[in-house]
């Protein structure tokens, strides 16, 4: 899983095709592909194809954090949680959807934000186009599609710098089979509601490149993660056998335990219940998960001897630790890693 979601940051430009259907709103209120909020709302598992390559497995967790916010974040590592978030906003003199892209890479914040301009529905396929906030179309543009039980999400930039033609920087498929891991917060506020999460009037001034909504100092991001509500952080101290003590290790966060105290992998709940994969470096001796929905996890860490992704024999791993995250809080708990799986 390192560094795939790279891919969705600086998006930028091109043209699209698109089917000219009537736009889409909800019934009782006026926010142009008000759906999507509906739509994406979930826990979805499937692949990816990128520019760094091709993921056969990888998830959106996307859940309600506030009456008409979903959150979803891909956390490869130390300085790299990268994040992709949308709300209704007021923008440009009315309610509209929007979206947040971004986070740290390496030692550089980034954050773009995008703007709903296309929502369509042909009986068969839901689509739904957000385009930079700033630059509009001609500077970047994701795409989600939703057919059956399939979404495809795919992101597009442009590697020449010339804004000429649009690159398909990223391609998800994948399928929502995990809904309930957002019921609680779907209840908890009543999602969605057509209410205005952020105001971003006025908000898109003295930007770094004038062609788009893009931010390089947290300072001046303005929906940063401190306005953030219900999502918490999570400081894991790793207690390593000597066996590990200088290796990398992969951490992993899943809603059912992957591995029991006689080195048993459930290869099913590998498969469907992971909502994030992390890096950790030898060098680490603790992690700080950050932007983590409310809920009850089970963390797992495994050494990956053999690079396969996931816990086997020859690994040095922990048993799978259930842990409750509760709302706003940074909380704190420690993994033995001392286990070798036979």
């Amino acid at each position: 899983m390192k560094n795939v979601f790279l891919c969705l940051l600086l998006l930028a430009v091109g043209s699209v095709h698109c089917s000219d259907d009537e736009d889409m709103t909800n019934p009782g209120d006026d926010i142009q592909g008000f759906d999507l909020l509906t739509e994406l709302n979930g826990h979805w598992v499937g692949s990816n194809q990128t520019a760094f390559g091709f993921y056969d497995w990888f998830a959106f967790d996307f859940r309600p954090i506030s009456a008409s916010h979903l959150h979803s974040i891909y956390e490869g590592g130390s300085n790299q949680n990268i994040i992709t978030s949308v709300f209704v906003a007021d923008f440009e003199g009315r309610r509209q959807i929007m979206a947040r892209n971004g986070g740290w890479l390496g030692n550089q914040y980034r954050a773009t934000y995008f703007v709903l301009d296309r929502a369509t529905d042909d009986g068969t396929e839901k689509y739904y186009r957000l385009v930079d906030a700033v630059g509009k179309e001609n500077r970047a543009y994701m795409e989600f599609r939703f057919a059956g039980d399939t979404l495809r999400f795919d992101a597009y930039k442009d590697n020449s710098g010339t804004l000429d033609a649009p690159i398909r920087h990223m391609g998800f498929t994948g399928t929502n089979y995990n809904p309930q891991f957002s019921q609680a917060a779907t209840e908890l506020f009543d999602f969605p509601q057509a209410v205005a999460e952020v105001n971003l009037e006025g908000r898109f001034v003295n930007l770094i490149d004038p062609d788009s909504a893009l931010f390089l100092e947290e300072e001046n991001d303005p929906f940063p993660k401190s306005q953030h509500g219900h999502v918490s952080d999570l400081r894991i101290d790793l207690l390593r056998d000597v066996a590990v003590a200088d290796a990398d290790l992969l951490l992993y966060l899943s809603t059912e335990p992957l591995i029991n105290a006689f080195g048993f992998v459930d290869f099913e709940n590998l498969d469907r219940k992971v909502v994030r994969t992390i890096d950790i470096q030898a060098n680490e001796s603790t992690y700080t998960a950050t932007y983590l929905h409310p809920g009850t996890y089970y963390l797992t860490a495994f050494s990956d001897e053999d690079d396969n992704l996931f816990p086997s024999a020859g690994d040095v791993s922990s048993v799978s630790q259930f842990f409750e995250v509760r709302p706003e809080r940074v909380e704190e708990t420690s993994l033995r890693v001392d286990m070798e799986i036979e």
